[in-house]
């Protein structure tokens, strides 16, 4: 199964499949694969076990609204998720080229790599800084085709949510 999702105002390419063990999945984040035990606890609620050991709660609101809107309770914490079949295109100045793109931090973390310097040319979907956040990274991609702009981190950097990264026309 493959899901465009948005948490916090960032859009995320999630594929999930049966793992290679029973009682596993294999989840996709934006590329990153990250294999899971799953418990199932009726129809709306999961434990995972993350491959550090942690394991989390999830329980999934049966409500969903007209433009694809749930959500999920992790641990105990209500996140509003989206959940799309193709991209969103909520922004049409983000999308069509007017105005800079931010990439910015999903969650706190330490930047891990910066594979583009300001002036560089991407393309849609292209890594343009990982982070490293609970053990596991995350690389974050361009939502267009640009030019760099400004890199406002560099490797070895802590960053806090929501902190821009990277700056994309």
């Amino acid at each position: 199964m493959r899901l465009h999702i948005e948490v916090d105002g960032r859009q995320c390419l999630v594929s999930v499949s049966a793992g290679r063990e029973p009682g596993t999945l294999d989840v996709r984040v934006d590329g990153t694969l990250v294999t899971c035990d799953v418990r199932r606890h009726g129809s709306d609620r999961v434990s995972l076990r993350l491959p550090d050991g942690s394991m989390h709660d999830l329980l999934v609101e049966t409500d969903v609204s007209s433009r694809g809107q749930r959500v999920v309770h992790v641990d105990g914490r209500r996140v509003p998720v989206g959940v799309f079949n193709g991209v969103r295109r909520r922004a049409a100045s983000a999308v069509a080229g007017n105005g800079p793109l931010r990439v910015t931090a999903p969650m706190p973390g330490k930047v891990v790599r910066v594979p583009v310097a300001a002036g560089d040319r991407v393309e849609a979907r292209q890594p343009v800084v990982g982070i490293e956040a609970m053990k596991m990274e995350n690389a974050l991609s361009a939502g267009r085709a640009g030019v760099v702009r400004d890199v406002l981190v560099q490797e070895g950097q802590s960053v806090e949510a929501g902190r821009p990264l990277v700056v994309v026309e």
